[in-house]
């Protein structure tokens, strides 16, 4: 928002105000503003206006917690929370999560009044999963009573597909009944820890067929996909699952892409 004197008499200043609203910026900021004027020497102006916002209740090293490890990793990340108003002594009252199967935490009265340590773990016995939640901190802080901190939980599996992606690149619509050669390609899926076997592969489409190899019994197999379009489309995106006997990794997810020509 701006105000101004729209009339500067000969040899006089004139003032021009703006105003910024603090809930429409974030962190280091930087706008500008131009003025017209009926100068011919100098017709437009430009004032920047740059400047940092300072929350009520800071958490560092950033309000985004990521959380990622394999199956039985302990992971944890600790913030730092403390309070920019400072007129009355700051307290973190509670915590609470929507994700509490997949996080526990807790929080520690710093030394120095009015800063907190928050400790984040995930749970080390998760399964496969990659997801998003958020920890909100509950306080005593007049202007900013809440503050909510995403989090990111992820756990990477033993067991590798490589590549995590199959793109069958272009390919071209057959009618049903032609003869035609499948679109072939490979893939390795191995565990870098222990033993586990493949049950079954499933696809979301029926243009789809697997064939495996166990290359190194329980350790790594080879997967040869065919894949014969019968239907036209621009883009194919569909899904293979690998079905083991793994109880932490039941099934593998790997996406299939395809361009029509």
């Amino acid at each position: 928002m701006a105000s101004f004197d729209k009339v500067i008499p000969p040899g006089q200043e004139g003032k021009i105000t703006l105003e910024i609203e603090g809930n429409k910026v974030q962190a280091t900021f930087s706008k500008s503003a131009t003025v017209s004027t009926n100068d011919r020497k100098h017709p437009l102006l430009t004032i920047t206006l740059a400047g940092k916002i300072i929350p009520y209740v800071e958490v560092q090293p950033s309000t985004t917690v990521y959380l990622t490890g394999i199956y039985g990793e302990k992971v944890f990340k600790e913030l730092t929370v403390t309070a920019n108003d400072r007129k009355k002594d700051f307290k973190i009252l509670r915590l609470s999560s929507n994700m509490d199967d997949k996080i526990t935490y807790a929080y520690y009265p710093d030394p120095e009044p009015g800063r907190y340590t928050i400790v984040v773990w995930k749970n080390p016995k998760l399964p496969t999963v990659n997801t998003w939640g958020s920890l909100t901190i509950e306080s005593n802080s007049e202007k900013s009573p809440q503050k909510v901190i995403q989090v990111s939980v992820a756990t990477r599996g033993l067991i590798v597909c490589q590549p995590s992606q199959i793109n069958f690149g272009p390919v071209k619509f057959t009618p049903t009944g032609s003869l035609v050669k499948p679109v072939e390609k490979t893939l390795d899926v191995f565990k870098v820890e222990g033993v586990f076997e493949i049950r079954n592969v499933e696809f979301s489409s029926a243009e789809y067929k697997a064939q495996v190899e166990p290359l190194e019994a329980g350790k790594r197999y080879k997967i040869r996909v065919d894949f014969v379009p019968t239907s036209k489309k621009s883009n194919y995106f569909d899904e293979m699952i690998i079905n083991t006997n793994d109880p932490q990794e039941p099934s593998l997810r790997v996406q299939l892409l395809a361009h029509g020509i």
